[in-house]
């Protein structure tokens, strides 16, 4: 059996796409030149890589980083947690566990929720 989801995202009201709650798996624990709390996660759905010039290949693999500054994702300060999504434009990351500017691009402002059902609530807002 699966590992249960670690948590649910949406960004309903910032992205359409991403509105659907997506369930998501904490991978690791990534630093850059600022702080060293953002979060590579798996999640599924997948997002649709055409939309980012990938073709028919989906994207996975994201990364989170905190939006408000005082709030950490090493441990998840507060719930919902509003969540810078972007995605990885260098694969290397995953190894290095370090990134710089160019090496990722955000694509979205959202929200994380402890619950499928408190991210279906928030999306259920936008849909109506």
């Amino acid at each position: 059996m699966e590992k249960e989801a670690d948590f649910f995202l949406t960004a309903a009201g910032e992205s359409e796409e991403l509105t659907v709650p997506r369930a998501c798996w904490v991978k690791g624990r990534l630093g850059d030149s600022v702080r060293d709390d953002h979060m590579l996660i798996e999640i599924r759905p997948p997002l649709g890589g055409q939309r980012y010039g990938l073709g028919s290949r989906d994207i996975t693999t994201l990364v989170l980083s905190a939006r408000y500054q005082g709030v950490s994702l090493f441990p998840i300060t507060e719930w919902p947690c509003h969540v810078y999504i972007s995605r990885m434009l260098d694969e290397t990351i995953t190894r290095t566990l370090v990134f710089s500017r160019g090496q990722t691009e955000i694509v979205a402002w959202a929200m994380i929720f402890r619950s499928l059902d408190e991210a279906n609530a928030k999306a259920k807002e936008f849909q109506e």
